[in-house]
């Protein structure tokens, strides 16, 4: 069993203690797990210090040299895009803000997941039923892409990857198109780039079970696949989440001696959720959550605090 991660990190970001952190719980309910760290050379030389954790765990770091010109960002992108050259067998990909909750030795089972390559929908909605759709077009239709096929628009923070002519094609395909619009538009949309290629492949992903990829954000309908999850997806690159893990101070802890608030996260992930949670149980709640106009309340709340205070009040006086 492989499972692969891309790392592209410094000491400023909090991307190399995420995919410890991720690796770590993957090892612990996976003994017998091959795990592969592909990093780029900047990476790899920051692998100083603390920054060696990976030497206490089993791990493989595979250190790809790509170009100087790219920034962080972009070499992460670079490696995600080309990662089926650098490894031999099947395996699957994981991305570094996740959390392993079981064995994912089924996940190879070709009864379970007969593809070339598989991915759980985004945000575990089909794009005709998802509020993101409108967000799947604005960033699709100006490139003339599509924004999914057959009405599905998949993400990729989990990867199954058969080693086959078929997913061989979908990376190349992948990285071209990837690297095409980075020099022509200088967009880095690579989640975008992976939909239009599949729609280009006719379909060639094909959808997995929600639980292989649990997407723990909002407007995600991801609570009836949480019993069952093999993996948390709790995004961290999206700031503080309902997710305790996606606390960054939590997450540098990895690096220190003691860790009482990260073990406890690890022994039980499906647990590790915010004591204050708003379920919104009524579905009047989750339509207004859709609209701009809660977008934009949103917006002047985490921005623009004067503004939010004078319209809330202006609320408060007409319901009163």
């Amino acid at each position: 069993m492989t499972f692969v991660y891309v790392l592209v990190s410094n000491e400023k970001d909090t991307y190399y203690e995420q995919t410890m952190i991720s690796a770590s719980s993957l090892l612990l309910r996976n003994k017998d797990a091959k795990v592969v760290i592909i990093v780029d050379q900047g990476t790899a030389a920051t692998f100083t210090g603390k920054r060696t954790f990976h030497e206490k765990i089993s791990v493989e770091i595979r250190r790809i040299q790509v170009p100087e010109e790219y920034n962080n960002r972009d070499r992460s992108r670079f490696l995600k895009t080309t990662m089926y050259n650098y490894i031999d067998e099947d395996f699957l990909f994981i991305d570094g803000d996740t959390l392993v909750c079981d064995n994912l030795a089924s996940v190879f089972d070709e009864s379970i997941n007969p593809m070339s390559i598989g991915m759980v929908l985004d945000r575990h909605k089909k794009i005709s039923e998802s509020s993101y759709k409108n967000f799947y077009d604005l960033r699709a239709k100006p490139l003339n892409w599509a924004s999914g096929f057959e009405d599905k628009h998949f993400n990729s923070g989990v990867i199954l990857v058969r080693k086959s002519a078929e997913a061989q094609k979908f990376f190349e395909e992948w990285h071209k198109l990837w690297k095409e619009t980075l020099e022509k538009y200088s967009v880095v949309y690579d989640q975008t780039a992976l939909n239009e290629v599949n729609a280009r492949l006719g379909g060639l992903v094909k959808e997995m079970d929600g639980t292989w990829n649990c997407q723990a954000t909002r407007r995600s309908s991801f609570i009836k696949y949480l019993c069952n999850a093999k993996i948390m997806h709790y995004y961290a690159s999206f700031g503080l989440t309902c997710f305790d893990l996606a606390n960054k101070e939590i997450q540098r802890t990895v690096l220190n001696e003691e860790h009482k608030e990260l073990d406890a996260i690890l022994a039980n992930p499906k647990a590790a959720f915010s004591a204050v949670q708003d379920v919104n149980a009524d579905l009047t709640s989750v339509k207004i959550q859709r609209t701009a106009l809660y977008r934009a309340i949103a917006f002047m709340y985490k921005r623009l605090g004067f503004a939010y205070r004078i319209v809330d009040k202006i609320c408060s006086i007409f319901i009163h």
